[in-house]
C-alpha cells in the first residue's frame, strides 16, 4: 500500500482538517494532530538605562514630541548618521567599480587594421565575439540579427563584425557565417556555418 502512484496530495493550512480526517483520528486510524505553533506576542525589549541608547526618560520625551520641529531638534541624538555615512561611502565605491567595467552596445563593424586593437587586446579583460560575414548572404543576415539581440542582452561581452574575406584573405564563402570567440588574447572557440 505504501506505493506512490503519482497522486497529488493537497494539504490545507496548518491546523485545518477534513471531516474524514477527524473521523479517522477519533477511531484511532490517524495519528493525533500536532499542536499548531503560535509565536509569543511581540513586545519591545527593555533596554538597560546605562547603555546610553535610550533611557525611559528619553523615550518618553520622543513620544511626547508632537511637532516636526521638536523631532528635528532630537534628530541629532541618534547615532545613525555615522552608519549611513559609512554605507553611503561603501555604496559609492561599488558604483564606481561597476562604472569602471566596460560596457558594449550592439555589434560594432571593424576593419582588418583595427583587428588587434578591437579584438585581441580587449580579449585580455572581456569576452570578444567576432562575426565573419559576407554581404548579401541570407544565413549571415539571420545570424547578424540574432547577434544584435544577444549583444543587447550581454553588455559586458564585446561583439564585432567584419567581412570574412577582408579579415582572412582567401577565406572561403562556404564557411560563412563564422563566429570566433576570443578570450585571453587567443581564440577560445570557432563556430563555422549555421
Amino acid at each position: 500500500m505504501g506505493e506512490d502512484l503519482g497522486h497529488t496530495v493537497y494539504r490545507g493550512p496548518e491546523g485545518v482538517t477534513t471531516e474524514w480526517g477527524d473521523i479517522q483520528r477519533r477511531l484511532g486510524n490517524f495519528a493525533p494532530l500536532p499542536e499548531v505553533f503560535t509565536p509569543d506576542p511581540w513586545a519591545p525589549a527593555e533596554e538597560a538605562s546605562g547603555d546610553g541608547g535610550g533611557s525611559a526618560r528619553e523615550r518618553d520625551a520622543l513620544d511626547a514630541a508632537t511637532s516636526a520641529r521638536e523631532l528635528e531638534a532630537r534628530e541629532d541624538d541618534f547615532a545613525d548618521d555615522a552608519f549611513l555615512e559609512d554605507y553611503r561611502r561603501a555604496r559609492m565605491e561599488q558604483l564606481r567599480a561597476a562604472a569602471a567595467v566596460p560596457r558594449f552596445a550592439g555589434v560594432a563593424p571593424i576593419t582588418r587594421d583595427a583587428f588587434m586593437a578591437q579584438v585581441t587586446d580587449p580579449s585580455a579583460d572581456v569576452w570578444v565575439v567576432v562575426f565573419l560575414h559576407r554581404p548579401g548572404c541570407p544565413r549571415c543576415e539571420v545570424l547578424g540579427r540574432a547577434l544584435e539581440e544577444l549583444a543587447g542582452k550581454h553588455p559586458l561581452t564585446k561583439f564585432v563584425k567584419i567581412v570574412g574575406g577582408e579579415c582572412i584573405p582567401g577565406y572561403p564563402d562556404r564557411n560563412m557565417p563564422t563566429l570566433l570567440v576570443y578570450r585571453d588574447r587567443d581564440v577560445a572557440r570557432t563556430f563555422i556555418g549555421l
